[in-house]
């Protein structure tokens, strides 16, 4: 633990970078899968197939494979990001290709009768979608939205492949001279407080979900559940 007490500047600048790129990993996410369900729900057949045909694109390629292409590859076409940047928008990408089919399967589990009620009562879309339809839908997406934002959390780990100083790339680093100066390898003190951090960090993103499910699921409780 004297090893971690020594390096704690350097491994709590690389949770810092961690808890930056989770935030803004949430943040694309979740625009990009608004994005995508809003093609998905367009009118439009071209703009609706479109939307599919990027989900299902996204979706299938590896998240590893998305790092790397984001990384190396974009730069060829002159839209070159720094490590942080890469990664998050890569898993932005396929974080909110995910998200957008949950979106979409909670909107499409409230039926076309409320949002029919909605328009008798001069509703608009913008109005229904927020007063009618989203708190009813929120019961269904809230599950599987949490499950994928500890997903998305978890792959900034990915950072350390391409050179991103999150708290992945900062703990090997610190193996690797630690392993040089002093001979010794504190792989297992160093990747078990990793394990840690993740564990505590997702299990409050977990807390908090669980507590947003709880409120949303209230007006459908029984009064003797009340």
């Amino acid at each position: 633990m004297s090893l971690l007490y020594e390096y704690r500047v350097f491994l709590f600048s690389g949770f810092v970078q961690t808890l930056l790129m989770s935030l803004v990993v949430a943040l694309g996410t979740t625009a990009v899968a608004i994005l995508l369900v809003a093609m998905l729900q367009s009118k439009l057949r071209l703009v609706s197939r479109l939307g599919y045909a990027l989900v299902e694109v996204l979706r299938d390629i590896p998240l590893m494979v998305n790092v790397l292409m984001v990384y190396f590859m974009l730069p060829l076409i002159g839209l070159g990001f720094g490590p942080f940047w890469s990664v998050c928008v890569a898993i932005s990408i396929w974080g909110g290709a995910n998200g957008a089919q949950i979106l979409r399967a909670g909107l499409h589990s409230v039926g076309q009768g409320q949002r029919e009620t909605a328009a008798a009562f001069n509703f608009g879309p913008v109005k229904t979608l927020f007063l009618i339809v989203l708190p009813q839908a929120m019961p269904v997406i809230l599950p599987p939205y949490i499950s994928l934002m500890t997903a998305v959390v978890q792959a900034t780990s990915l950072g350390a492949v391409v050179g991103a100083t999150e708290l992945l790339r900062a703990g090997q680093i610190l193996i690797e001279q630690t392993t040089i100066m002093r001979g010794g390898s504190p792989a297992y003190l160093v990747y078990g407080s990793i394990l840690v951090v993740y564990f505590v960090l997702c299990s409050l993103i977990s807390f908090v979900g669980a507590r947003l499910e709880a409120y949303y699921q209230r007006p459908y409780r029984t009064d003797a559940s009340r």
